[in-house]
């Protein structure tokens, strides 16, 4: 009795469509919809007040009848008591049964894309959510469910009806975002995530888009109008082929850590992910990506090991880069000739110490003044001339070498410059090996 006197309460203030009725009362039975929850509550409130007509009845079917209940329509005419018209749902304004209109509209826009899953959500009007939420506080329907959840939970079955897709609430390939009073709807497309390592043969481009220094990449007379400091960069290199495959818009990499523009990526390569936007093909083979990528970029960069990736490892690669122990070539050239035995203690006070290092002076525009501890753990050297030596250095992934060289006016101790009692520059500087930290990945990446 309370479900059938708490429902005609209700519909006696406020005409509710099947939908807006059936979600007060959401929890109350399973294996139905709101749609058929309402429809049933109002054919029973129906039944129950025509055994017995009286002014009372007769004002109970009729505030059925503005609710749109056909058999308490037809109840009424058949007592020759004319029916009251059905009005707008009180709730919903009756856009809880507009929504093929919506999905209509939504399918030739995302038959576009490639995917296997969706979300659907849904922006409303504060007067809306207002009206919802008196009604839950006057009636005290403590088993109702939200609007919003019935248009995502509609829109979405819909869809998946008329396309092979699911709903997915973890990670989703498509996030469709409707407003159903204008008909309209946003799509987030989740980009796909490709993994792989780089190798840099060329000591003129940067790893990303280097946005030039003056117009801040809108394009001017010191660029070219290009936008950019430098015609290239790996970035853009990885990204010619995998956009052009996936149709997306960008791509963006994402490398664990970074080399100087004039420095080469040798040896085993570095690990990156790039990160292809709003990509509307997925399935590709990445064997012909690589393929495809290293004929058009050859000579300039290599890459190898691609595989998916997802976000995750993004942060993976971001938050290891810092930690992970690297090994670099560098061409040293001293300012006065060295001698072996110079060499030779340069290597032993080298060897597993921890230095301090000061925000370089090259970088101290962009970067936070602060002193930086790292870890050398051998340098070992070979004699080229009378003054320059060509240098293995195994460090903390983060160190600035070129510094750890020269000792960069000493806000780098202790420094090769400073262990062997003359000035000293990096002639040239390659990375030749990174320790990649393992990633697990999960089922839902």
């Amino acid at each position: 009795m309370e479900l059938q006197e708490k429902a005609i309460k209700i519909l006696s203030n406020h005409t509710l469509c099947n939908y807006c009725l059936g979600r007060q009362f959401s929890n109350l039975g399973t294996g139905t919809t709101n749609f058929h929850r309402g429809k049933t509550i109002k054919t029973f409130l129906t039944m129950s007040f025509a055994t017995s007509i009286s002014e009372d009845t007769i004002e109970k079917l009729q505030s059925l009848s503005r609710s749109g209940s056909e058999i308490a329509k037809n109840t009424l005419s058949k007592r020759e008591i004319e029916p009251e018209q059905t009005q707008t749902c009180y709730i919903c304004e009756d856009h809880l049964e507009e929504t093929e209109q919506l999905i209509d509209i939504i399918i030739p826009e995302i038959k576009q894309y490639e995917f296997q899953s969706i979300l659907v959500g849904t922006s409303l009007p504060e007067n809306f959510l207002e009206r919802e939420s008196t009604l839950k506080k006057n009636f005290e329907t403590l088993q109702s469910e939200y609007l919003k959840q019935e248009f995502n939970r509609i829109i979405g079955k819909q869809l998946s009806k008329k396309l092979p897709t699911e709903t997915n609430f973890q990670s989703p390939e498509m996030v469709i975002e409707v407003d159903p009073l204008s008909l309209t709807f946003n799509l987030k497309i989740k980009p796909l995530y490709i993994y792989g390592r780089y190798w840099k043969f060329l000591r003129t481009i940067p790893q990303t888009r280097w946005p030039c220094n003056r117009c801040r990449g809108k394009g001017c007379e010191e660029c070219n109008n290009t936008g950019k400091r430098y015609a290239e960069s790996v970035e853009e290199l990885v990204e010619g082929e995998a956009v052009k495959l996936t149709k997306g818009t960008k791509g963006t990499l994402h490398g664990a850590g970074r080399e100087d523009i004039d420095a080469l990526m040798l040896g085993t390569g570095r690990p990156f992910v790039l990160e292809i936007e709003a990509p509307k093909i997925r399935s590709i083979n990445l064997k012909e990506l690589e393929k495809a990528t290293n004929e058009s970029v050859e000579g300039k960069i290599k890459v190898e090991n691609y595989r998916l990736s997802s976000k995750r490892e993004i942060i993976h690669l971001k938050g290891k880069a810092k930690d992970s122990i690297k090994k670099y070539r560098a061409l040293i050239e001293f300012e006065e000739p060295i001698d072996e035995e110079k060499i030779k203690t340069l290597e032993k006070e080298l060897f597993e110490i921890t230095i301090k290092q000061r925000t370089p002076t090259r970088v101290s525009h962009r970067r936070a003044d602060k002193i930086r501890e790292k870890k050398v753990f051998a340098v070992q050297s070979k004699k080229i001339s009378e003054r320059e030596y060509e240098a293995t250095i195994t460090c903390d992934g983060g160190c600035y070498v070129k510094e750890l060289i020269s000792g960069d006016n000493k806000r780098t101790k202790p420094s090769i410059a400073e262990i062997v009692g003359t000035n000293a520059i990096c002639k040239e500087l390659d990375v030749i090996e990174i320790e990649e930290k393992p990633f697990i990945a999960e089922s839902n990446d």
